[in-house]
């Protein structure tokens, strides 16, 4: 462990990290390790080992480790290697910036503590009161929510926190990014017996380090991501527009026929552009549905669910509505532009590449989108490939084959046509308007199949997490 000479703090990285080749070797209870080897987990990760001891030790920690590296787990089995569960008040607290995210930490807990005795609640707007009323009457020992439901149940009296003495902050930046300072302010003043904190975030902007110095007793610097892109598993790409008559809407169409991911996220910069983008890929056939903050949350889980279970491929997101996302399977993300912050990026292309998966993430550009990528490239210190954009004619000839090779699938499984249906056939192609006819019918039959039920995500290919060969500019 070392001394960081700017901010004070004991400082681990990966340089002066302690081994430990199984979770035993990391101190969890008993029961703790029951329920990690039942999850199928073999092997401590970085952050894991790094969190383990100190945690558990009582220490306040200050975590900068990307999202997909493994860092719900580094807090969860520490909180519930100590928690006293014989006591019915809640004594940890985790704060998420999203009701999706916080849904999967409770999960995560709620997987590796079946042999616990664990009671705990998820606590999130978007819904009714009703359940976690009743879950917080019954008596729980651990709270996990949104910043606002949180103290919407402390003003009503429904959650006292005199009793909670571990306070983590998930996603820190992304919290204090959607507005969330001031609410984070009140539950650390909320919070009377606190003893410890743990704070995770991928960046620490300058209103992090004052709640660090304001409400944290000399925490541990555990320093696994240093504001920088995992170089090591996700490469970083881009596409030009090399058309003066091409739009931005239809590189992204290339470059979905050129990659050919199983999945991907989209990310936009607008609400309007992930509207304007989900029609134009649908109008051409492609499986993508829309999220951003418009979306009512019983829309937002649906698509969120769907995209998980393998029935959606592209997902077309606002930074904003894309928080929290943990798709394992992702092969790429792709950004419709670059992102307004750079420190966005982290987040963007954190949604790919996760824990021992190889990674893609893509960004489109114009001529006037040279600065922000240097920007982004100088700050993350990335090796970023620039890939030969497909022509105009090389892209349609790609979306005409697959088309008719989905067509020729649907003959194998309906192979009998009734001869009606052979005869219009017949009779369109000899008509003088014939291309336009069926352009017509191209259009009806792919505004159709784009809503239809899609197979799982094909497994990665070799070499490519999109599984297809590309052309690297000379």
């Amino acid at each position: 462990m070392s001394t960081d000479g700017t901010s004070g703090l004991s400082t681990i990285t990966p340089a002066n990290l302690p081994e430990a080749a199984s979770f035993e070797q990391l101190g969890y209870s008993g029961a703790v390790l029951r329920g990690i080897g039942e999850a199928g987990y073999e092997r401590p990760l970085e952050v894991q080992t790094a969190c383990a001891q100190p945690a558990m030790d009582g220490r306040d920690l200050v975590v900068r480790s990307k999202t997909g590296s493994g860092k719900t787990l580094a807090f969860a089995a520490p909180i519930l290697s100590v928690l006293d569960y014989s006591a019915r008040a809640p004594q940890a607290l985790v704060l998420a910036p999203t009701r999706e995210l916080a849904l999967q930490v409770h999960g995560e807990f709620e997987k590796i503590a079946g042999h616990t005795g664990l009671k705990s609640v998820p606590v999130y707007g978007g819904t009714g009161f009703g359940r976690q009323l009743d879950a917080l009457r019954t008596g729980v020992q651990l709270v996990v929510g949104t910043p606002g439901r949180v103290l919407d149940h402390y003003a009503r009296g429904t959650l006292r926190l005199d009793d909670v003495r571990i306070f983590v902050l998930d996603e820190a930046d992304e919290m204090l990014s959607a507005g969330f300072y001031e609410d984070i302010i009140q539950v650390f003043d909320a919070l009377r017996a606190l003893e410890q904190v743990l704070l995770f975030s991928a960046t620490l902007p300058h209103n992090i380090a004052k709640m660090i110095n304001r409400y944290m007793e000399e925490p541990i610097n555990v320093d696994l991501s240093t504001d920088r892109v995992d170089v090591e598993r996700i490469e970083n790409v881009v596409y030009r527009l090399t058309d003066p008559e091409g739009t931005r809407q239809q590189l992204l169409v290339a470059v979905l026929e050129s990659e050919d991911p199983g999945a991907a996220i989209v990310f936009c910069n607008t609400k309007s552009d992930t509207e304007a983008v989900t029609a134009y890929l649908t109008r051409r056939g492609f499986d993508a549905v829309l999220l951003n903050s418009n979306l009512a949350q019983t829309a937002r889980e649906r698509v969120m669910g769907r995209m998980k279970e393998g029935k959606h491929r592209l997902l077309v997101a606002t930074d904003i509505a894309a928080r929290g996302i943990d798709i394992s399977f992702l092969p790429c993300v792709i950004n419709y532009e670059p992102p307004f912050d750079v420190q966005l990026y982290i987040h963007r292309t954190g949604r790919t590449g996760r824990v021992d998966r190889k990674g893609r993430a893509i960004t489109l550009l114009s001529a006037a989108d040279d600065v922000e990528m240097r920007k982004i490239s100088a700050q993350y210190n990335l090796k970023v490939t620039e890939e030969e954009t497909p022509t105009r004619e090389e892209t349609l000839k790609m979306l005409s084959a697959r088309r008719i090779r989905e067509l020729k699938e649907r003959l194998v499984h309906d192979p009998v046509i009734p001869d009606e249906f052979r005869t219009i056939a017949q009779d369109i192609i000899a008509d003088g308007d014939a291309e336009r006819i069926v352009a017509l019918l191209v259009d009806h039959y792919l505004a159709e199949a784009a809503h239809e039920p899609q197979p799982e995500p094909r497994s990665e290919g070799h070499g490519h997490p999109s599984g297809r060969r590309r052309r690297r500019r000379r």
